[in-house]
Order: structure tokens, then sequence, then C-alpha cells
């Protein structure tokens, strides 16, 4: 290290609300040095970056720079004094271009613009050819460049680069380590870089750091060519403990000119010219290979027996294979595009915040004309918004940000909307009730200390207390129709697959559903003309049939056939208030012509527990043990939430109870049932379809209340085990099970009992949501539903 430190921690702790992530960290960058920081997902590399250039506040210890204590800096002062940082997935602004995005590197360092972009292109003759291309039509490699080149656009002395290697060609990598090594040795230039390519940090750092679970466990000198310490901690390395990784060159003189020079800055700090230079021939493998141990592991898994000879036999006859992701890795991701400018938004405080359903508040604006102009729409945070963070309710994700928008967004983007952030829902969307979501319950719009519903938490709570005009919602046990009948709005879950679920983050194929939560009829109808229809990536649409919905809402119900579930109503968890509002409901109908007649279907009662095993083992096999996306299915996998959701493994203290028990009765069933019951509820859920269905070719609809309840109490936080899950659970029997049967179903409030809304549930023929769009309409325009 060099002799004099440019950066210095000293027991820094750091983290996300509640949750630590760094416990102590000490840890010193010399002048000149680049620094490794090596470790798995999960272990709190990013978060260092993040805490070491500001965006993330330390909790304890002291950050000093340049003999300066920066520790309660903010990230624009600390970029001022000279620190640049390289954000994993490149932060490139997708709808600006090349020129634009170098334009920002400089924005606030008081440079003259045309001559600093003028100075990167001939540092970086790469760019020349891109400089009026967007951002977002860049390869990962091409993106890794201008990131690059926007951090050295502000002249630094001191760059945080996190994961460069990520998803970009070997030819890129050569560059990237080739650049990297220049900036150090000829500019002066301090890195700490964080990677999970072995070679590539490995060849390239001074000094590698060993980080595990936000806590520094070991150190190696590259110098000392001490390999053991970093393949015994991270399980990296080919077969048989040999190495995988490139040899070291000794120190050659440079080549002539080859187009990358970097020419030296004027008052940056020397160097000695004695310093290794990066490996510039090596052939990178992209693609870690298996350890002798990890196969070993995998093959007692698989309840084989073999020797270890016999499984390094195996291990060398794979290369092929692992060529082949080699290619795969080296390609760019085929995403869509985004298409409008957006800024990642901000946490909002209390004062903006007072349900706490707000997660993120941006604006971004769509096309300035279309039948949604004008009108304001929140997303439930399992949604994607490229470029805007993305928690899904779970510490685990927070710190996460998509790359593509959901085809919804940009559905919703093209018609003129404007998405104003992204609201609260529950712990993976698994609970009925407003109260795992990791940074603390939402609270109901009507009663504070009452729950909003769940997993649409936020939706239903910004849309019934008239912050936005409309919210996009999810749907697998009646996460819509729960929050829509607690808050008072109107949340329908459309047939399944006629809204396409692209860019959401899924729970379970066979049971997601996503729609629009909206103060009034109309808008509901009009926001599903918008979102409805094929978009070829969701394998969940098969030939969705849609309507011009809006044209139903002024219909009437004269004609309408409406049976009313005898099942639905007089449970065990029924509110009398509830039922005889919704038998109220039913009565206006037939008073406004409609023919109404009580109706039973016994098979409802099986319906939740038809759901149960879909639920829980198919959470457990997709959204879990599968990353979120699972395997066996065509369509767009959003491969950056795959790859940042699997650090859920290393904190899997931090998932919710509701989630907890899911999992365990899932993983249960999965490991010592083989997914029999699975299999067989996905079986009798075309029976309770049928069933369904043969009800409805004589009615038009089926009416029930939506909640058997109204918004109950939010668990205190020292609440047992007992009432924490009943809370979650004990409202769905009504919804969950044509969540299985794919029926669409609204929510519309019909009345309030105890200050807060009562609300009933139409259920129609499969695509047939303008039918229920009539009834809805005709009841809204019957009265006002918090006089009824």
């Amino acid at each position: 290290m060099s002799s004099e430190s440019i950066l210095t921690t000293k027991g820094l702790r750091a983290g996300y609300g509640r949750v630590p992530v760094l416990h102590g960290i000490d840890m010193e960058v010399g002048d000149g040095e680049i620094v490794g920081v090596l470790g798995h997902n999960g272990m709190g590399k990013t978060t260092l970056l993040k805490t070491l250039c500001g965006i993330i506040r330390p909790t304890g210890g002291r950050i000093d720079f340049d003999g300066m204590d920066i520790t309660r800096d903010p990230a624009h002062e600390r970029s001022r004094m000279g620190i640049g940082y390289v954000p994993q997935g490149r932060g490139i602004f997708p709808t600006l271009t090349v020129t634009d995005n170098l334009r920002m590197g400089i924005a606030a360092h008081n440079a003259d613009e045309r001559e600093a972009v003028e100075r990167m292109v001939a540092e970086f003759p790469r760019l020349e050819p891109m400089m009026d291309r967007m951002g977002g039509a860049l390869s990962g490699g091409e993106q890794q460049i201008v990131a690059l080149a926007r951090c050295l656009i502000s002249d630094p002395d001191l760059i945080l680069l996190d994961e460069p290697t990520e998803g970009i060609q070997p030819s890129i990598v050569d560059d990237i380590a080739e650049l990297l090594a220049k900036l150090r040795d000829d500019r002066g230039i301090s890195i700490v870089l964080v990677e999970q390519n072995l070679e590539f940090i490995s060849s390239l750092s001074d000094r590698i750091l060993l980080l595990q679970k936000g806590v520094v466990t070991g150190e190696v000198d590259a110098s000392s060519g001490d390999e053991s310490l970093i393949d015994e901690f991270t399980g990296f390395g080919a077969a048989g403990g040999a190495s995988s990784r490139p040899s070291v060159r000794p120190s050659q003189p440079e080549p002539a000119a080859t187009g990358r020079t970097i020419p030296s800055a004027d008052g940056k700090r020397g160097v000695s010219s004695a310093r290794p230079t990066p490996i510039q021939e090596a052939i990178y493998m992209t693609v870690r290979r298996p350890t002798l141990a990890q196969m070993r592991a995998i093959v007692e898994d698989f309840g084989m027996y073999m020797s270890d000879d016999r499984i390094s036999e195996f291990l060398e006859l794979m290369e092929p294979n692992m060529q082949s992701y080699d290619l795969i890795d080296a390609e760019p991701d085929f995403l869509p595009p985004v298409d409008y400018p957006r800024t990642a938004g901000y946490r909002p405080g209390s004062d903006e915040n007072a349900m706490n359903a707000w997660y993120v508040k941006t604006e971004v604006k769509g096309a300035p004309r279309g039948p949604l102009a004008g009108r304001t729409v929140a997303l439930k945070d399992n949604v994607c918004l490229a470029g805007v963070p993305m928690m899904n309710g779970s510490s685990t994700l927070k710190g996460y940000v998509p790359d593509v928008d959901a085809t919804v967004v940009t559905r919703l983007l093209d018609a003129g909307a404007i998405i104003v952030g992204k609201v609260h829902c529950e712990h993976f969307c698994l609970s009925g009730g407003s109260h795992t979501n990791s940074t603390g319950p939402v609270h109901n719009p009507h009663k504070r200390g009452h729950t909003a519903g769940g997993s649409s938490s936020g939706s239903g709570a910004v849309v019934g207390a008239g912050e936005v005009d409309m919210a996009i919602g999810g749907d697998q046990g009646g996460s819509i129709r729960m929050p829509a009948s607690f808050c008072g709005c109107y949340g329908m879950k459309p047939t399944h697959g006629l809204v396409p679920y692209s860019g959401v983050m899924p729970i379970e194929n066979t049971i997601d559903h996503t729609g629009p939560m909206t103060q009034n009829v109309y808008d509901n109808a009009l926001m599903l003309e918008v979102i409805a229809g094929e978009d070829g990536l969701d394998p969940r649409q098969y030939a969705p049939q849609v309507d011009n919905y809006t044209a139903a809402v002024n219909r009437g119900v004269g004609g309408l056939r409406i049976g009313v579930l005898k099942e639905g109503f007089g449970r065990e968890e029924s509110e009398r208030a509830v039922d005889d509002a919704n038998r109220a409901a039913a009565e206006k109908f037939r008073e406004m012509g409609a023919t109404v007649d009580e109706i039973s279907i016994p098979m409802h009662n099986m319906g939740t527990a038809i759901w149960t095993p879909i639920a829980l083992e198919g959470l457990t096999n997709q959204m879990m043990n599968g990353n979120g996306m699972g395997t066996g299915w065509e369509g767009l996998y959003v491969t950056s939430l795959l790859d940042y959701h699997a650090n859920w493994r290393q904190r899997a203290d931090e998932l919710s109870d509701s989630l907890k028990i899911s999992m365990m009765v899932g993983q249960y069933f999965l490991k010592h049932h083989r997914g029999h019951y699975y299999a067989k509820a996905q079986n009798l859920s075309r029976k309770l379809r049928a069933t369904y269905d043969k009800m409805l070719s004589a009615y038009d609809l089926l009416l029930m209340p939506t909640t058997p309840m109204v918004a109950p109490p939010i668990p205190a936080p020292d609440a047992p085990l007992s009432e924490y899950l009943q809370r979650a659970f004990e409202m769905l029997n009504n919804t969950a099970p044509f969540d299985t049967t794919g029926h669409p179903a609204m929510a519309i409030p019909c009345g309030m009992s105890n200050g807060l809304p009562i609300s009933m549930m139409l259920v129609g023929k499969h695509y047939a949501e303008s039918t229920i769009y009539q009834a809805a309409g005709a009841f809204e325009r019957a009265g006002d539903w918090r006089k009824m």
C-alpha cells in the first residue's frame, strides 16, 4: 500500500432502516492503489460503496477522505471533493443520448461542458460513434464505458466501482482492465473495486478485502499470490483446486499508442511507475467454474455417490458446456426499451407520507396526449419502473433498481399518464393485512391504526385517500380487492392473463394477476382499456379478449341476472353489518331492473383450500427457490431482479412471518409429498372453475362481500404470532377462489360501518369485465356509497 492514504474508515456501520448491513468496517486505500472487495451476493459490498459515496448515511464509525472527516457530508459534497461513483448496472439514463449522459457527469462541477466532453471522446475512442445514440440502446459493455467516462469527466481522485464486468463481453472486460490500470499508473487515481469476477479482481487489485455479512474477514496482498485464501473464502476456482485464474504477466513497457491512452492530468498525485500492469492477454472465463467441493455437494444433493476422482473426471468434461455459458454471459441481455425520462425520485418524509403508503415519490411523464393524459398513477412496489428503486415490501430486496419498465408501465405512459411514485406493498406480497412491510405498517385512510389491506396496501391507501387518481395493484389471493374493500375504492382483478404481468415480480404464474384500482368506475374501466391485451412476453396470456370497457359503464342493469352467493355470507369470520350492506346492495340492483336471486355453490367453501397448495407450494418453488422467475416458460425474465432477489438466502431471518409460514408449509409438501398436492389442487381448480361457470351460464354475475369484515386493527408490534398471522390471512375466503379459477372479480364500495368502508364483490364470466362495469356503474350512480 502507498505510504499515504487517501481514504480510511474506522468502525464503519450502515444499513437500511432498522436492518444493519455493515458491522464495523476498517479499511484504508492508498494513493494510486486499487483495492478489491470480494464477496458473494448479499454480503454488503454495494452497501459499502454507497456508504463511502454518501448515498447511505452511516449509523456509526468514521470516514476520512484526503485527511478530512466526511462521515456526515452528503453525496454531492463528496463528489465535489473528488469521489466518483459508478453504480452496479451503470446508472445510465436510457432516454438521454451518450452526449447528454456525459454532460450529467459535470453538471455540478462548473467545468466547460464542451471541452470536457471532447476530452472524454479523445480518451475513449469507443465513444465517438455512439455520441448521438440513446443510453438505453447501448449494450452492457458500451454502457459501462459511458458510465466510466461520465465518472472521469469530473476528474476524481477516488473511484468507487461496483461490478464493472457484470453482463458484458470479454473484449470490453479486457479494455476496462487496461483502462483501470492506466488510471492508477498514469493519473494516480485510487480505486475501490467491488467484483465477483475472480480473474478480473485478482489480476487488477493491489490488495483484496474479503467481505462476508458486512465484516471484513480477511485481506490478500495480490503480490503474494496467495490464491488459496480467496478460493477458500469464495468457493471460486477450477476443479481439483487448480485455479482458473490466468497467471499474471511481468511488468512490460506499454505498447505504442493504441487509441486508448489516457494522458496524465495536472495536479494529480504522483505514483511510482514500477507497478505491475494488468493482464492484457488473458481470456476471461466470465462464468465461474465449479470447485470440487461445490460439485461434490451437488452430487450428494442428487442422491448420487461418486469418488472425488470420478467427480473430477466429470468436471473436466463439463468445459464445453461451460464455454456455452461464457458465450451467453458475454451477450447483452435482450430487454424491452425504456422510453420516457425519469429520475430515481426520493423517499418522502412523514409530512408527505402520513399513512406510510409511499416508498418512493417521483414524476414520470408519459405522452403529451392520450386517454389518461394528466391522470396521476401510483405503482405497487412489485412493478418494475426502470431507474426507480423497488423493494416489494422486503428489506432483502431493498437497494434493487429495475432496468426495465413493466408492460403496464409502458402502456400507462403511452396513454399520457403521469406516474408519481411507488407505493408500499406487503412483504413479497404475502399478507392480506397491511402490517408486514419492512418499513412498518400502512394505515387505513379512513381510520388510522386500522389495516389498509394487502398486499396492495399502499395502492389502496393512496387511492382511498384521494392522493392519486388511480393505482396498479396485484392480486394472487385477493390483493387488489382486499385493500380496495378496506380503503373504499374500486379494484378490478381482471380475467387471468387479460393484463400482461411482464415486468411485475411474480409469486406463481397460474395465480398472478395485475389490474386497476381507482376512485370511480369509469376511471377503472378506462385504465383497464389501456393496460389490457397481449404483449407477447407473458406466458399467462392465452388469446385474451379485450373490449371497450368504458362503453359499458352507463348501460344500466336492466335485464342482468345476478346471483347472490349464499356461501359468501354468514361465514365464521363475517360481520353482520357487512352482510347486511351487501344484501342491501343486491336489493338496489333489483330496484334498478336486474333479476336478483339467492344461489348456492357449496364448492365455494372449498375454494381457499384448493388455493392453498397452489399458492404456498407455488410461491416456495417459483418466487423463493426459483428466485422469482423459476423455469419452464417463455417470455420476459427480468434477470437483474432474479439476481438481486437471490440474496434472500443470506438474510432469510428478515423475511416476514407471513412469508415464513407460507414457505415452511410449501417446502414441507414439496419435499416430503413430491408436489402431489400442488398437482391435485391444480386439477381440482378446473373442477371449481367449471362449477362457477355452470352457475354463470344461468346468471351474468355473482354477488358476495369482498371481505367478510371491515378493516380490522393493525396488530401491535409485540402482538403474538397467532394474531399477526390471523390479521394476514383472515379476510381472503371470498377472494382467493377466483385467483385459482381466473374469473374477473371487482371490489365495489357499498357502505360504511364504524367509520370504515364496506365492499361488495361482483364476479363475471371469463373476459366479461364489461358486464361487471355495467353493474358497477349503475350502482355508483344509485347514490353515495358512504351514505348507504
